[in-house]
């Protein structure tokens, strides 16, 4: 399995906090069947720069290389591939931000991007548009469950009838009054891959396997194996 979107990378944002939660993060992956992690920490581009977050980015992901050095063989071993990404919050300067394809997964074109909780009009779909027609950029979208409620629901139809990737949060399928319609997602092909969004070892952490034995006891089989690997 992938799990394409987690908080692992230490010290980062509200995910983990030391190195030592993640590699306890990264070993219940692999224990849970998930061969290949997406290190996604938040990027809020009113912050800080996209060159200052790459540093922080990469200094992390030293310290958590050099961790995982010292653990026995056979438990470097078991560890799960990871990528490196970005989860960036989507704002109406997106477009003028220099080194925006440097926050892609890996060396793709896919950028993870999470939209904000109000503001859904004219001006974001459009960004939306100009973002895959100008950048040469594919936006992937973070866990659309995290709208349902909160957004209008024309609008959540008008974005996932733009046709790009759609992330669906694993706790979306654990709970009953959010599971009949990400199921329903999940079978018209509006959602294309599951994934954890974890952040901690508790309150938000790896859960793709119990998600997973949802999906195969209640969707087609074509339909689970294509979340179970999303090719980067």
């Amino acid at each position: 399995m992938t799990d394409l979107h987690t908080h692992i990378l230490p010290g980062m944002d509200d995910g983990a906090a030391t190195v030592e939660i993640s590699l306890k993060m990264l070993q219940a992956e692999r224990e849970q069947g998930v061969e290949t992690v997406g290190l996604t920490p938040h990027f809020y581009g009113e912050r800080e720069s996209v060159e200052g977050f790459l540093t922080r980015r990469a200094a992390a992901a030293r310290q958590l290389l050099a961790a995982a050095e010292q653990l026995p063989p056979e438990k470097q071993q078991t560890l799960p591939r990871s990528i490196l990404g970005a989860e960036v919050l989507w704002t109406p300067k997106i477009l003028s931000w220099k080194g925006l394809e440097k926050l892609c997964y890996g060396k793709t074109d896919y950028l993870l991007l999470e939209l904000p909780f109000s503001g859904w009009n004219g001006e974001m779909f459009r960004g939306l548009y100009d973002l895959m027609t100008r950048t040469g950029l594919t936006p992937v979208i973070a866990h659309i469950d995290r709208y349902w409620g909160i957004a209008d629901k024309n609008r959540i139809k008008e974005l996932l009838a733009m046709g790009m990737p759609v992330q669906l949060s694993a706790e979306a399928l654990l709970h009953l009054a959010t599971r009949g319609k990400a199921l329903g997602l999940l079978r018209r092909g509006k959602a294309h891959m599951l994934i954890s969004d974890a952040h901690d070892l508790q309150r938000r952490r790896v859960n793709m396997e119990s998600a997973m034995k949802v999906a195969v006891q209640k969707l087609p089989r074509e339909v689970y194996e294509d979340l179970c690997t999303f090719d980067l």
